[in-house]
């Protein structure tokens, strides 16, 4: 397992501005979390809106006798930093947080010093009122804490060669999401504004030693020191980073896929080994296909062409008529449609521009228009960036199908591993409570790793408001409630119990575990069912049905969100048996069983054999069935029966289950031990034949708005619980049950990470149903091989079938 290091960065792209990028390791050790003694200030520029828009560079210029063997820094900003070295780039943060847990990265700077004159610089951008939903932002500011003495001398304060610029050059681009001419496609946009830059202004070489400073200005300083604890003062209340920094990795463009230029450099390297002219007086065009969803910086190094105007757009995929984007690797006939970036040259050598927050996208087009003065367009690249976590996990069966949908979950989840686990990678760029269940389900079956896992909890927990409810996502600078999410909340807490076990820290959010169920309390009609809220009760994305609407996003007296409450009373009653509170448990687990008793007496029909949704309208939607199997509502025969119903093509349901939902969809076939998932995996074997390199939003025929949207990456998860069958059975994986479903397959090999160690299996099934193979356990774990209504009792180590 991944072991949480807080302050340790071991690999970071250092990229020198406007040169090739060159990869540095750090030392594999733990960084000090804290420094001997904090008296550093918070500076910024004594005459700019500290709440406003605006870019601010900062430099500090010294002297060393010799390099030393080590000097760790502690360092932070708001909005957002990027720090350089003597013109390297060594880090770039803070983690999004809010100002009562402001995170600050710790970095060791040693390795980039030397003997003789040093440089170190900061770029500080603060997006304003405009600012993406996920930032929580008090004012711009900056602050360097060297960890002990010997690195004081870094210390941004009022003595000492600090100097501060505001960059005249940018301006923001709004994003329009709600309609209009310039509007982006596919609704709801959530981050930062982009950028326009006028190179004539920019202070090209800035963080560079040579740079001449002398009209930079004396910064002015916010307070008198960091505040470390919320008991007095104001502002930021500082806390070490509680996930991995972002690795960079220079990622080259390799194929024009559109263009109206003629003589252009070969396919296979259209940029960097030899430039491009693109001619005075002329528009033209150049359409970049990645061939892939990729995030990052993109570098776009251009020379000449004086008043050149060039616009950076970026997309996830290309439109068709109606906006509709069909085979995502058929282009004829499509257009780009995007957030983008607008550069205006001066006619300089070697001007490199880079957006300020990251994109994400597979296209990315060129419009250029040139003056009097040809442009040159010297190289074009993308800067990768997300936290290399190692794949620990492997899945092996003869169906190359599995292999296929784990690559495209897989980098679905890659490219969203930023500061946080985000929801989606172009359009909110947020930390959703529902979204990273199933996020965090398929991460940490693939990575072992819980640093994600552990920091949500907190961060989610940091948002609870007054009535117990906590807002949908965080870091959130607006007010998004949904009830439903904050039950999920609590389900990750068993998540979290079941896979590492540690009553430490589950432990002091039984409170608020209660605080939910309150508030749910107060939303039961007079018929037992959860009824009508002052927020929407959101659920699941309803793909539209010719005649019908679900009731259960409107908080209309809804089975759905009856089952999903008595679901995560279960839930809440094992983590309470787990932690000894034995009457408390009794008392949510009988709550729990109400509930679904309740609702079984009043929606299920039995001729049918499935839910309603509402006992008042015949309105039968697969949700309410699934979440009856997950409640208990029936026995576990009768279950199976339900489940069947379920997944039968002959149910004539009047609202299925989306992409999301099929998490839960899966957790009932690992439950009942119901269905074949090789064929429930046809949505994401279609994904990858309309030519998709992520996992979306909705199912495609919604036409999907998001592309890479981790909560329908969760397959991998039920690669592990539902087709090989490996289920922990006590809090911290200490018993395992392991019981196939293998469908059609005939192998499966695997290894997957718990917090004891590694499980493997090597399964080998006949046509008559015979298992046969291996099973290893960690040391400590022991468990129970379920097959064919016979068990087998496993033991830690090396176990032949």
């Amino acid at each position: 397992m991944t072991q949480h290091l807080k302050t340790s960065i071991l690999t970071i792209l250092l990229s020198v501005f406007g040169l090739t990028a060159a990869i540095a390791q750090y030392a594999n050790h733990t960084l000090p979390q804290h420094p001997d003694k904090w008296n550093a200030k918070w500076i910024s520029h004594p005459d700019v809106d500290k709440t406003a828009y605006g870019l601010l560079h900062f430099r500090n210029t010294f002297n060393l006798d010799a390099a030393p063997a080590s000097c760790i820094i502690h360092v932070t900003g708001d909005n957002r930093y990027r720090l350089y070295v003597n013109g390297t780039e060594v880090g770039y943060g803070p983690q999004l947080a809010d100002p009562r847990h402001w995170r600050y990265e710790s970095i060791d700077i040693a390795t980039f010093l030397k003997p003789g004159k040093n440089i170190i610089a900061a770029e500080v951008m603060n997006w304003g009122a405009d600012r993406s939903h996920g930032i929580i932002s008090f004012q711009t500011g900056f602050l360097i804490q060297g960890n002990s003495d010997k690195e004081t001398f870094l210390n941004t304060t009022d003595e000492g060669n600090w100097k501060v610029l505001k960059n005249e050059s940018i301006e923001e681009i709004t994003v329009h999401w709600r309609g209009g001419e310039k509007a982006i496609v596919g609704g709801f946009y959530a981050a930062n504004p982009t950028d326009y830059i006028d190179a004539s202004k920019y202070p090209w070489g800035w963080q560079k030693l040579a740079y001449d400073d002398s009209k930079w200005v004396k910064p002015s300083m916010i307070f008198s020191e960091p505040k470390t604890t919320t008991g007095y003062g104001h502002g930021w209340i500082m806390q070490p980073r509680t996930t991995e920094i972002q690795t960079n990795r220079d990622e080259k463009f390799t194929k024009i896929a559109r263009t109206d230029l003629k003589k252009l450099p070969k396919a296979d390297s259209p940029f960097g080994q030899k430039t491009i002219t693109i001619p005075a007086n002329s528009t033209h065009s150049i359409l970049v296909d990645v061939g892939y969803e990729t995030i990052g910086y993109p570098k776009l190094d251009l020379s000449k062409g004086k008043n050149s105007d060039i616009l950076v757009t970026y997309s996830e995929a290309l439109y068709g008529e109606g906006n509709l984007k069909g085979n995502r690797n058929d282009l004829e006939g499509k257009v780009i449609k995007g957030i983008h970036d607008h550069y205006t040259m001066d006619g300089g050598e070697r001007r490199v521009f880079q957006p300020i927050w990251f994109r994400a996208y597979r296209f990315v087009q060129l419009d250029i228009t040139t003056k009097d003065e040809p442009l040159v367009i010297n190289d074009f690249y993308n800067v990768y960036s997300a936290s290399e976590f190692p794949l620990k996990a492997s899945f092996q069966t003869e169906n190359s199908d599995y292999d296929a949908i784990w690559d495209l979950c897989w980098k679905t989840m890659k490219l969203c591993a930023q500061d946080n686990l985000i929801s989606d990678a172009y359009y909110e760029q947020m930390q959703y409570v529902g979204d990273l269940r199933p996020h965090l389900k398929a991460w940490t079956a693939l990575t072992g790793d819980l640093t994600y896992f552990h920091s949500a909890m907190e961060q989610f927990n940091n948002s609870r408001l007054p009535d117990g409810n906590i807002t949908s996502c965080y870091p959130l600078k607006a007010t998004f409630v949904l009830p439903t999410y904050s039950l999920i909340w609590i389900d990750m807490l068993h998540d979290l119990m079941m896979q590492e076990g540690d009553k430490k820290r589950i432990e002091p959010y039984l409170g608020e575990i209660q605080e939910v169920f309150d508030y749910y309390e107060t939303l039961i009609g007079e018929n037992g069912l959860v009824g009508e809220s002052e927020y929407q009760m959101f659920i699941d994305w309803y793909a539209p049905k010719e005649g019908v609407k679900s009731l259960s996003n409107k908080s209309d007296k809804s089975a759905i969100l009856t089952l999903n409450y008595a679901y995560t009373l279960h839930n809440a009653a094992d983590i309470l048996e787990w932690l000894g509170y034995r009457e408390k448990a009794k008392y949510y687990r009988s709550e729990g069983t109400k509930y679904a008793t309740v609702t079984r007496n009043l929606c299920f029909d039995a001729v049918k054999g499935i839910y309603k949704d509402n006992p008042e309208a015949d309105f039968y939607d697969q949700r309410a069935s699934i979440l009856a199997v997950l409640t208990n509502a029936h026995s576990p025969a009768d279950s199976k029966k339900l489940m069947q119903k379920v997944l039968s093509n002959e149910t004539d349901f009047d609202s299925y289950a989306n992409l999301f939902y099929h998490f839960y969809m899966f957790e009932a076939m690992e439950k009942t031990n119901e269905g074949n998932f090789t064929e429930a995996l046809a949505p994401w074997k279609e994904m990858i034949a309309m030519g998709m390199s992520g996992t979306p939003e909705k199912r495609l025929e919604q036409n999907p708005r998001s592309e890479v949207h981790p909560w329908t990456a969760h397959p991998l998860h039920f690669y592990f619980s539902v087709v090989a069958g490996i289920k922990p059975t006590s809090a911290g994986f200490k018993t395992v049950e392991i019981s196939p479903n293998p469908s059609d397959l005939k192998e499966i090999k695997l290894s997957y990470p718990t917090i004891n160690g590694d499980i493997k299996t090597d399964f080998h099934f006949d046509n008559n149903e015979n298992l046969t193979g291996s099973i290893s356990l960690p040391d400590g774990v022991n468990g129970v091989l379920k097959w064919n209504e016979k068990e087998i009792v496993l033991h830690a180590g090396f176990n032949k079938l």
